[in-house]
């Protein structure tokens, strides 16, 4: 989920109460004792550490009702004598890169910030600008146990970790909501593959009136290849989303190739084609930006999903009613092992100017522990909200904090009691690790330095052909014939060269 700027994704796995016992072991050297009185050993209570206040900043804005669980997130600090208390500061979106590219470069004193590769991550560590935290993680069970060792491993620069990796799934899974009940209307059984799927949509447009086929943003469109081919969600030939728009590695013939040029894809090219001709998908995708309003009223049949642990909550509002009308239909759901490189778009880092980086990391590692986090992440509980079981809850107030900043921790996050059944089984299983297939080219991260002029100029080409293409709009023998000949126009192919080579050189180090 952006959280690429929102990217980028909510998330749930159960935290086994062995992990958290373990956790508790270590409070004497991290300060979080979870506000328990230590055990009568005969030996005086630790004295009262300093509090010393931690500035942060983080973007987007201020959540409701925040400052009142600022305070009790501080309270708790001193009640388990962390030794800290927090200063979050929000900056807009439109301006927080640059702002905190300012006063870093200012040397500003301040101790935490979100930073990205799609930010300014990669720049700050080549200035030196970022604390390196292997040594401060290894020290910290309770942060290291509540994050894969998957995550950990494959979100490292240059073999070292440079911030704490947020995210929730690990991989990327994609499928479509579907109305379950126009399938039971028409007698159809549960979708298990592609036709079985266009038996649904085609059915829809020649029986439905008022309801049409299949809604998508114009924008998400370039996803579908990764729903509507025979591959989909399937560790083949091909790792088809190393981090680069519009290209794609075959694992097959060990070659960077255009995304528009895969095999192992081209049906759903072909498929995606047909299905804008026949009118499956709307004329007017290239604009379409409110897929989700006309779904939710009842215009649709069939949109977009995730199992991102956001976009099947966009529909919660749906089953209000107590029906089951909607399903998740994952194209290869019962053999699903599809690759990742367990990448992870946001980081809680340290700049160099910070004096408590050590201080920072303890509150890390405090709010890697269950009830911490969960006061951090969604507030006081019996005013914000109520847990249901271990991994689950009840909203009962406006507060949402962007956990993509600070908490998300694959271990510890709950889902919302109104995601759905199916959203939750596909949410659950883009948690776990072991679901997914390791991608050759985990640890890439393409630097375009060397090639930026060309890169400068085929980026253009995503909006003006590759995303007509996947929309249908161009057809698909036409539309790879188009974008092949004007890529290598522009220098595409000293940018896959670069790119062959960088990924060369990490497999080569494995």
């Amino acid at each position: 989920m952006r959280v690429k700027k929102m990217f980028g994704a909510a998330t749930t796995a159960v935290l086994v109460s062995s992990l958290v016992m373990a956790g508790c072991a270590s409070n004497a050297e991290t300060g979080g004792n979870e506000g328990k009185a230590p055990a009568n050993t005969g030996s005086a209570a630790p004295a009262p550490k300093e509090t010393v206040t931690l500035k942060a900043y983080f973007p987007g804005d201020k959540p409701a009702g925040f400052d009142e669980v600022l305070q009790a997130v501080n309270d708790k600090l001193k009640a388990d004598n962390v030794g800290a208390a927090l200063n979050v500061n929000f900056l807009p979106w439109t301006d927080y890169g640059n702002a905190v590219s300012v006063k870093m470069s200012a040397g500003e004193d301040f101790d935490m910030y979100l930073d990205a590769p799609w930010l300014s991550m990669n720049q700050m560590i080549a200035s030196n600008s970022l604390v390196q935290l292997d040594e401060m993680v290894a020290k910290r069970p309770e942060l290291q146990a509540s994050i894969p060792e998957e995550m950990w491993e494959y979100n490292k620069f240059d073999g070292k970790i440079m911030g704490v990796p947020l995210g929730t799934t690990q991989g990327q899974l994609y499928g479509l909501l579907i109305r379950k009940d126009l399938r039971e209307k028409y007698g159809l059984p549960e979708l298990k593959t592609l036709d079985d799927l266009e038996t649904f949509l085609y059915t829809v447009k020649e029986k439905e009136q008022d309801v049409k086929p299949f809604v998508i943003n114009g924008i998400k469109a370039d996803k579908l290849p990764f729903i509507l081919s025979d591959s989909a969600n399937l560790a083949l030939d091909e790792v088809l989303e190393i981090g680069v728009n519009m290209f794609a590695y075959s694992t097959k013939d060990k070659k960077v190739v255009g995304q528009w040029e895969s095999p192992m894809i081209a049906d759903a090219y072909e498929r995606v084609t047909r299905y804008y001709q026949d009118g499956i998908l709307s004329k007017n995708i290239a604009q379409e930006q409110n897929a989700e309003t006309l779904f939710k009223q009842g215009k649709y049949a069939a949109t977009y999903y995730a199992a991102d642990g956001v976009e099947g909550l966009k529909y919660s509002e749906m089953l209000q009613d107590g029906s089951d009308k909607l399903e998740v239909f994952i194209p290869n759901g019962d053999q699903a092992k599809p690759y990742t490189a367990f990448q992870q778009w946001n980081f809680l880092c340290i700049p160099a100017s910070s004096k408590n980086p050590e201080l920072a990391m303890d509150v890390a590692n405090w709010l890697s522990i269950k009830e911490n986090h969960d006061l951090m992440e969604y507030g006081i509980q019996g005013k914000d909200w109520e847990p249901v079981g271990e991994t689950s809850y009840k909203v009962l107030s406006s507060y949402t904090f962007p956990g993509y900043v600070l908490t998300w921790r694959p271990t510890l996050n709950r889902t919302p009691d109104t995601m759905s059944a199916d959203d939750k089984k596909w949410f659950d299983f883009s948690t776990n690790p072991a679901n997914f297939t390791l991608s050759p080219t985990a640890g890439f991260n393409f630097n375009a330095e060397k090639v930026k002029t060309e890169y400068a100029k085929i980026t253009p080409l995503h909006d003006s052909i590759f995303l007509p293409l996947n929309q249908g709009l161009l057809a698909a023998e036409e539309g790879k014939k188009t974008l092949g000949e004007k890529m290598a126009s522009l220098g595409g192919q000293k940018v896959i060269d670069e790119i062959q080579a960088q990924i060369d050189a990490v497999v080569a180090g494995k």
